[in-house]
């Protein structure tokens, strides 16, 4: 529990139930104390009180009144009224209004022992589904953000909610790097917090939000909106929040907002293969240049000459693929080496290219580890001699890979690493050989001599003829003849 109030104008009294509080095994934050009801009710007005001990009988406000009062504040504590035997029938009319309990004078320590354990769990309980109920609207808002194209039904449920929390204030969103390594903290007031794309969003009221921003203890480049006042204009919001995020993350700004960015157009867009070709490029001797490519895209984005949202969504994408392609070939206690926090989720983009380039380099570590075990490359030579045994047969790199128990991906990695060439190059390479062969000292018919080495059809073999050897298998025939 984080607060109890005492509201008593006879300081013997008050300070006792503050001394049995203090010394019971529920443990509390803070015991504030107030002699009546006016004092106790510009408390409540500032700030949430978990429970409140109250008399009935006092100066300038009494209990009663208190306890009516209580009911127009956005959070109402947990009452318990102190009363005198006079009064007992004044404290069960006020449990029709909310009250918990009551005391009865003088106050036993067993009795505040009893009840405080007693409030404690219960707010424990609704502290723990109000938790479940806000993830659950979070991850509603969430995919609003994403994709504000839902039903009436479903705008109207998550409008609701979002008034809930953030009442019709004035608020701003803010959007910064997830904070690491801090224990969970209790809500900020007139705070909504989410989490996306490994950043952090938040919705703050007006009035709490240079506090928050001043206390918070936000790290790297953090993004600001410009005042929104409706629930209609969250996305909006969010959207000037997390472009102005993006700006402070590639020109190594603390915080921006809107009108902290310079105007001129966006830049280009990363090609289209380059994920592809870098992760093509990663179990190579060309890794090196891959990732100097990289870091000259991160360049780009810094200095406005390539399009900061699309060079962010292919590094993301790149991360998946790379962890995708290669995370399997590895034994599991290795796997979490492929895991990596999104690119947002780093300060800015000078703390994630360096984190980027280390962790690529790591994987590719462990990569070569696997590659150049003698147990794959004894796999690898008995794979290569069952090809060249059974190339004339209907062969695929799958039934070779199954047939030296190797991984797909670690085999067809392995296979080029061995021979030089990719699988599907080398078994051609092998039918066309035996083909020449064939056609310098055979008389067969040219379509025999395709489907006797392994081609599916007339068609594929003299492609594939034409395009290794730069002639047709009847012009290749006729030039052996010839030099006989």
């Amino acid at each position: 529990m984080r607060t109890l109030l005492i509201v008593e104008d006879e300081k013997m009294i008050r300070q006792g139930i503050a001394v049995m509080a203090k010394r019971s095994s529920v443990e509390i934050s803070e015991i504030l104390e107030c002699r009546n009801g006016q004092e106790a009710l510009e408390i409540l007005k500032k700030r949430e009180i978990d429970i409140m001990f109250t008399d009935i009988r006092m100066p300038k406000m009494d209990g009663i009144e208190l306890v009516k009062e209580t009911e127009n504040l956005k959070k109402c504590p947990k009452i318990v009224v102190v009363s005198g035997y006079d009064d007992f029938n004044y404290a069960v009319e006020m449990l029709k209004h909310g009250v918990k309990d009551y005391i009865l004078k003088p106050v036993k320590r067993e009795k505040i022992e009893e009840l405080l354990k007693k409030l404690d769990a219960e707010i424990n309980g609704e502290k723990k589904l109000e938790g479940i109920e806000l993830q659950a609207f979070t991850r509603e808002l969430m995919l609003y953000l994403k994709q504000p194209s839902v039903t009436e039904k479903e705008l109207e449920s998550v409008r609701w909610k979002f008034e809930q929390y953030m009442g019709q204030e004035p608020y701003y969103a803010v959007v910064s790097a997830r904070r690491r390594g801090e224990e969970e903290k209790e809500p900020e007031p007139g705070c909504l917090e989410l989490e996306m794309d490994g950043q952090e969003i938040r919705f703050l009221q007006a009035e709490h939000s240079e506090k928050f921003l001043q206390n918070a203890g936000l790290a790297g480049a953090v993004g600001v909106s410009g005042e929104h006042c409706s629930f209609e204009a969250c996305g909006d919001a969010y959207r000037e929040a997390a472009e102005a995020r993006l700006y402070a993350y590639f020109r190594g700004l603390s915080r921006c907002c809107p009108a902290d960015m310079a105007a001129g157009k966006d830049g280009g867009h990363v090609p289209e293969e380059f994920v592809a070709h870098f992760v093509s490029q990663f179990p190579t001797e060309h890794m090196e240049k891959a990732v100097m490519s990289f870091k000259h895209l991160l360049f780009q984005a810094r200095h406005g000459q390539m399009a900061m949202a699309d060079v962010i969504e292919s590094a993301d994408r790149l991360q998946r693929e790379l962890s995708g392609s290669y995370r399997k070939m590895v034994s599991e206690e290795k796997q979490p080496l492929f895991d990596m926090e999104q690119p947002l989720a780093f300060l800015n983009a000078e703390e994630y290219e360096e984190s980027f380039c280390t962790w690529v380099r790591q994987i590719r570590s462990c990569m070569d580890e696997v590659y150049d075990s003698n147990q794959n490359r004894n796999k690898i030579r008995t794979a290569v001699r069952y090809v060249e045994e059974n190339f004339r047969t209907d062969l695929n790199m799958a039934m070779v890979s199954n047939y030296v128990s190797m991984n797909y991906s670690l085999f067809s990695i392995a296979f080029k690493e061995y021979t030089g060439v990719n699988f599907v190059s080398y078994l051609k390479n092998l039918r066309i050989e035996e083909a020449k062969r064939l056609l310098e000292t055979t008389d067969e018919k040219i379509q025999d001599i395709g489907r006797r080495v392994g081609f599916e059809s007339d068609k594929h073999f003299l492609k594939s003829f034409k395009a290794i050897c730069g002639i047709s298998p009847t012009d290749y025939r006729r030039n052996a003849e010839l030099g006989k």
